[in-house]
């Protein structure tokens, strides 16, 4: 039987209210600290996928500057820094660790059904 720990949430910095509670079958797959970190830097990463328009007018920006860099390109940072926090919100953070648990539970499920056939 599998074994069953805290659930993703329960790592996360969001509120973990009723509503919030993952299926059942969800709970049942085991989570670690390294798969935390393992969806944080697929999120980071899929962050800056989701910022390049923002990241190249930072970078033409940046590209014929030097110490003026600091004030020249400001809203560019800013706005490129805003977009990766837009995306590396609890909401996604959720979105990215469901997708993990689906993966596993289809792996689980099919290895389940393997044994039967031996």
């Amino acid at each position: 039987p599998p074994f069953t720990v805290d659930h993703p949430r329960s790592m996360s910095s969001s509120s973990n209210s009723s509503k919030d509670k993952w299926p059942r079958d969800e709970q049942l797959v085991r989570w670690s600290i390294g798969d935390e970190a393992r969806i944080r830097d697929k999120i980071d990463l899929w962050s800056k996928l989701q910022c390049k328009d923002e990241m190249k007018a930072l970078a033409a920006c940046m590209s014929d500057k030097t110490i003026s860099v600091a004030w020249a390109c400001g809203e560019q940072r800013n706005i490129y820094t805003q977009c990766l926090k837009s995306y590396t919100s609890d909401k996604y953070l959720d979105m990215h660790k469901r997708e993990s648990i689906s993966k596993r539970l289809a792996q689980m499920k099919q290895a389940k059904e393997l044994r039967k056939t031996l």
